[in-house]
């Protein structure tokens, strides 16, 4: 068996390690727990959780298991160095700056070069818009209580909290502006 080969993991290899920690799975399963857990606030090309799997594996962290015949899919599992690594990880400190792209306001710091219609149609648009993604993270809440473990409540509980935040930024500013528009 060839030596494992080193290099720096990625974000995206921690999520595929975390992942393969419950359960192992194939590509397209990683894809879809993703997406109804921590695709949420986590945001990154789907189509990396189709190609770390197979870096994790020439690195030894995961073993690949191969169907045979029909559609030959690859189910990844975590091996020892994985979990180490992701330990490793988990116990590193965390102090990077949080970093928000949130395309509404790239837009609001551009807008003196809008219109005051573009300037409400945003404002309304993103207030609605973190009031809904709210309510679907309250509802998702409600619907994973059962069978998340606390933390992973926990991750849907801050999301309530940042787009509850962001949500009143956005209706006081709707406001400021519409009273602007009265004087």
């Amino acid at each position: 068996m060839p030596e494992p080969r080193t290099r720096k993991l990625t974000a995206t290899s921690y999520v595929v390690l975390g992942m393969l920690s419950y359960s192992p799975a194939t590509s397209y399963d990683l894809k879809q727990w993703v997406a109804n857990t921590i695709g949420n606030f986590w945001a990154f090309a789907h189509s990396q959780l189709y190609d770390e799997p197979a870096r994790l594996v020439a690195d030894g962290y995961v073993a690949e298991e191969v169907e045979e015949g029909g559609r030959r899919r690859r189910t990844y599992s975590i091996l020892p160095p994985g979990r180490e690594a992701l330990r490793e990880w988990l116990s590193s400190p965390t102090v990077d700056q949080t970093e928000v792209r949130d395309l509404g306001l790239l837009k609001l710091f551009f807008l003196n070069f809008g219109t005051r219609k573009d300037l409400l149609q945003l404002a309304r648009d993103r207030h609605e818009s973190h009031r809904e993604r709210a309510d679907a993270y309250e509802d998702q809440r409600t619907e994973i209580v059962d069978y998340a473990d606390r933390w992973q409540v926990k991750t849907i509980e801050l999301g309530i909290r940042y787009e509850r935040c962001v949500e009143q930024f956005w209706s006081d500013f709707l406001k400021e502006l519409e009273e602007e528009d009265l004087s």
